[in-house]
């Protein structure tokens, strides 16, 4: 008996690797759908031989079975035969769409996303936010004290962020993380936050608050590496692009609820009497983390590489309760460790620069990254108050906690457009929306002297520049690089660009007090002249995505007008 004579969808594997669209629509991460089509191809010739002796029948597992169809297509009489046993009986079993609807949220799941998500992710935002509104009463605390503290220094103290999330960008997942784990590294984390918070709250010298910083930006930087691939490991494939938007939330949650704080018309912790309990905060968090984290369960994945398959079952069995969902799901993870050929070793840095055939890639993937700071976002992000005190904002550090909240808002809207626009066209229209706010800020700033109604315009035109952000370069850029490198390559890739976006943090955050200072009132006229060259490029180099699996944006690719020789190779 040979397995082309069943008629029957649950041996139709030919249909489904036909139905890709279908199949990605059940699979929404891509990821996962290259990692199934691979391994339904694996265990075809298996089953093949399996028919041919007559056994098969009764050992056809479920996953086989075919996903979902178009309406229009057609089933024959034929095709609706279900799969007989050896026994002359009806088997019915579940197809793998079926199996996947039995996936669970349960109790394990939400717990570990909320703790997390506090304990990690809020820290990057808190620390981004939080120095922005707090200049002036902490530059008077110092100079009251007998410090001093100049505009360079407070330059170098906010752009020590960025020095750090370089640094933890590369200690989390390449050192730490190949040791320690997902989860043990989020804790161990949480040591330069403590120390983060000691420095600050309690300096002798403007430079201890500088080295502060750089420890807060080591753990933004871990959390930026380690979080995102956590919650990807731990999140059930259906909601997986729900819960990867929670580390993106919880950053969003952790800038306003610092601006909300240090906000002195508010009358919480933005004086010079209560400035230091702001860094008491971050470590309220870290606290709960070491209490609940602990208990959550570790990475499958991670666990399936150090402690064999037993391990990451007993991990599966706490986020899933169905044995169905959790045996798929070891064989997603099995497909995904041999699809890895250790004879040729990792694919290194070196690699990934010498590589002709991911040079466009690498091109448009650093470009994206710059793309998020050259934004101007984080110049809003850190100055904002500065910046609305020279357009004669009646409460500047209101304004920028208002902003903070549209910032959340819109963060949780985009990701609804995300999935239903394309990410090119998001960013053009990112790009234009940016042009025209950066225009208008700029205006308002020059008009001011002649216009009263000016201030209101410049915290309008911020605004715009905050929603436009988020629809574009703020979400896709964290998930840009694993749409458009093959997995072999995804790891080293995501590593250069997190390294590339802290660098172009750092640089933004330590440059722009100096050009607000010298430039005024011409300051923006810089990010008008980036919007304008990032549109371009988008327009010209960046191709379409959204849905598609690696090998069609490869050859999407392939029509990309970018070089692939560099440096004589």
């Amino acid at each position: 008996m040979s397995l082309s004579s069943f008629h029957s969808p649950k041996l139709s594997l030919t249909k489904s690797f036909g139905s890709s669209l279908n199949l990605a629509e059940v699979c929404e991460d891509l990821g996962d759908f290259e990692r199934l089509k691979r391994r339904l191809s694996s265990k075809k010739k298996s089953l093949t031989k399996l028919a041919d002796d007559g056994t098969g029948s009764e050992m056809v597992p479920s996953w086989t079975h075919p996903l979902k169809r178009d309406a229009s297509e057609k089933v024959t009489p034929d095709e609706e035969t279900p799969l007989i046993t050896g026994n002359g009986e009806k088997k019915e079993d579940d197809s793998f769409e079926e199996i996947m609807e039995k996936e669970q949220i349960n109790f394990t799941l939400l717990l570990t996303i909320f703790v997390v998500t506090l304990g990690s992710s809020f820290q990057f935002g808190y620390g981004t936010g939080v120095m922005n509104n707090s200049e002036g009463f902490i530059l008077n605390y110092f100079h009251e004290h007998g410090m001093s503290y100049s505009l360079f220094a407070w330059g170098t103290t906010v752009s020590s962020y960025g020095i750090g999330g370089l640094v933890g960008s590369i200690l989390g997942p390449k050192f730490i993380g190949n040791y320690c784990g997902r989860k043990m590294t989020l804790l161990v984390n949480n040591i330069f936050l403590f120390i983060s918070s000691y420095f600050i709250m309690y300096a002798r010298a403007w430079w201890w608050q500088a080295i502060g910083r750089v420890f807060v930006g080591i753990v933004a930087g871990i959390a930026t590496a380690v979080v995102p691939t956590y919650f990807s490991e731990l999140s059930p494939i259906a909601i997986r692009g729900a819960v990867g938007t929670m580390h993106q939330l919880g950053i969003t949650i952790g800038i306003v609820v610092s601006q909300w704080l240090s906000t002195p018309s508010l009358d919480l912790l933005g004086s010079e009497e209560k400035w230091q309990y702001l860094f008491v905060v971050p470590c309220a968090f870290g606290l709960l983390q070491c209490m609940v984290l602990p208990f959550c369960p570790e990475s499958p994945s991670y666990l399936y590489q150090t402690e064999g398959k037993e391990a990451a079952k007993v991990a599966l069995r706490r986020l899933q309760s169905n044995e169905d969902v959790i045996d798929v799901y070891l064989e997603l993870i099995e497909e995904e460790n041999e699809a890895v050929d250790p004879s040729k070793g990792s694919f290194s840095t070196a690699d990934l620069f010498g590589s002709k055939d991911l040079r466009k890639q690498l091109i448009v993937g650093i470009a994206v990254q710059l793309m998020m700071q050259f934004s101007g976002i984080d110049a809003v992000f850190y100055y904002s108050t500065t910046i609305f005190y020279q357009a004669q904002v009646n409460d500047p550090e209101l304004a920028t906690t208002l902003l903070g909240i549209v910032n959340v808002v819109i963060t949780i809207l985009a990701v609804k457009f995300m999935d239903s626009a394309g990410r090119k066209r998001l960013l053009m229209i990112s790009w234009i929306g940016l042009f025209v706010s950066y225009s208008v800020l700029t205006a308002s700033f020059i008009l001011k002297p002649s216009c009263d109604f000016m201030d209101k315009v410049s915290v309008a035109a911020t605004t715009g520049i905050i929603i436009f952000f988020a629809f574009g370069p703020g979400c896709i850029a964290w998930f840009i690089i694993a749409e458009i490198f093959p997995l072999y390559a995804r790891d080293t890739a995501m590593s250069v660009g997190i390294f590339i976006n802290w660098l172009a943090n750092w640089f933004v955050a330590f440059t722009f007090p100096h050009l607000l200072e010298y430039t005024q009132p011409y300051t923006f006229l810089v990010f008008v002249g980036t919007a304008a060259f990032f549109l371009f490029f988008t327009i010209k180099y960046v191709p379409e995505t959204k849905g598609l699996s690696v090998a069609k944006v490869t050859k999407e690719f392939a029509s990309v007008p970018l070089p692939t020789k560099c440096c004589g190779s």
